[in-house]
């Protein structure tokens, strides 16, 4: 009898129709941008100044026609003691850092709408007299920064199973503002302590953290819900290198993960290879600072028979290490540098590869080569009988990679005319393209090797 083979992963796309239908075509996720640094080191009493504006993926301003009615609020996370946000809890009994507002200031030759915001603040110890010593060397708070969400716009999370209220449950602490607008909010930890240090004291930045939160997968076997809550926290910053921030493509990619994406608890994998071992692995490209990576590596299941592995140019990977450190993935998650259109270092060229992701890797016409190049690498070590899933999320934005790619998936692209250089070995040649769903202006697409 022949067996019926389980894939590693694939997606519902009941499920993928519905999300796609939910969303506003026009979707635009902005996010809420630490202007000028903040103290890494905050003694207790000390005023800092805190600017914050409203930046899209790239950095650019928000568009004139969003507007904040009701501004943005600063709360403090206190994780060493208490949540605190300027709160009336005057009781002496509970250690606490508390975060003062002391002045708000309406920046010089501001526009409107309002797009830029500047705050003094200040730290204080409450509590009672005995608990100074316990911050005296120093505790880690978390400010947060967020927009208020107008009341007409906010829904009950636990009774709308809308896609907009799932992408705000998603994107922890986001608010939308208009019908087709979502701002993610920021979080910075700051080290907050009584000694002064004279050179630490200086000492400021720019990162931030973005906040996350999973949400059920689908068990494919069972037809089931599987109940894997919590918070992911994805370290940024803004200015670095292209892996340094979270884009569009990765948030819709995550989320689609989450809501429509089936794993088998039992894959087996359809490769017929030669290689040692029955390890399956499940592959990212370009993982950036690793919120997708984040989010399969902490719900991928413990099975000694899958693994996760996340590449980046070798720049990057600390920062894709630390955020998968600090969100907890599994130990079977790894991080390798990669750089497309090269050999492919010895940990992927024997790993079983059934699935890669990519997300926002197509924006340049002229780096396909590389990366089919190493796509093509990946099937070849696989070997003859391979069949390797790969599914890519790509944000509208070039026209002529637009149409390009959408010839590509409607198969009216012609190869030998409109390849790189004219060439007619183009690498796209060997790849049959599919457009699976369109969540906003984030486009998924299923590759096939032919």
């Amino acid at each position: 009898m022949e067996t019926i083979t389980s894939p590693l992963f694939s997606f519902d796309n009941d499920e993928l129709s519905r999300l796609q239908l939910g969303l506003p075509a026009d979707l635009q996720l902005l996010r809420l941008r630490l202007r000028f640094g903040l103290p890494v080191h905050v003694r207790i009493g000390q005023r800092f100044r805190v600017v914050v504006d409203v930046v899209d993926e790239m950095g650019q301003p928000m568009p004139r026609s969003v507007s904040l009615p009701n501004g943005i609020d600063l709360t403090l996370a206190n994780h060493s003691f208490s949540t605190t946000d300027n709160e009336k809890d005057n009781s002496e009994d509970i250690e606490k850092i508390v975060l003062n507002i002391e002045e708000v200031l309406t920046p010089k030759n501001v526009r409107l709408p309002q797009n830029k915001w500047v705050f003094w603040a200040s730290l204080r110890y409450s509590g009672p007299s005995n608990g100074l010593l316990s911050i005296s060397s120093g505790v880690h708070v978390n400010l947060r920064v967020q927009v208020k969400q107008i009341p007409e716009l906010s829904v009950d999370s636990n009774t709308d199973n809308s896609p907009r209220q799932l992408l705000r449950t998603f994107c922890v602490g986001s608010a939308w503002v208009s019908e087709r607008v979502l701002i993610l909010p920021l979080q910075v930890s700051l080290q907050v302590g009584y000694e002064s240090e004279s050179v630490e004291e200086n000492i400021t930045s720019t990162a931030c953290q973005r906040l996350f939160r999973t949400i059920p997968w689908i068990n494919s076997t069972r037809d089931k819900v599987i109940r894997e809550r919590g918070v992911l926290v994805v370290d940024e910053h803004y200015g670095d290198a292209m892996g340094a921030h979270v884009w569009d493509a990765s948030i819709l990619l995550s989320w689609a993960l989450l809501r429509a994406g089936i794993r088998a608890l039992s894959p087996v994998c359809n490769n017929s290879t030669n290689k040692v071992g029955t390890t399956q692995a499940i592959l990212e490209l370009g993982s950036g600072c690793g919120l997708f990576a984040a989010v399969l590596a902490t719900l991928q299941p413990p099975l000694p028979q899958v693994k996760t592995i996340f590449t980046e140019k070798v720049e990057n990977t600390d920062r894709l290490q630390k955020n998968l450190d600090q969100n907890g993935s599994q130990p079977s998650a790894s991080v390798i540098a990669l750089k497309w259109g090269k050999a492919l270092p010895k940990a992927l060229q024997e790993a079983n590869v059934c699935v890669v992701f990519a997300a926002d890797v197509l924006y340049n016409w002229a780096a396909h080569e590389d990366f089919l190049a190493t796509l093509d690498y990946l099937v070849q070590s696989q070997g003859s009988n391979t069949k390797v899933h790969v599914f890519l999320a790509h944000k509208r934005r070039g026209q002529a990679s637009v149409e390009k790619l959408d010839a590509l998936a409607s198969n009216t692209f012609d190869r030998a005319a409109r390849c790189s250089g004219g060439k007619t070995n183009c690498r796209w040649i060997r790849w049959h393209i599919k457009k699976i769903a369109s969540l906003a202006r984030v486009d998924l697409f299923e590759l096939a090797h032919e």
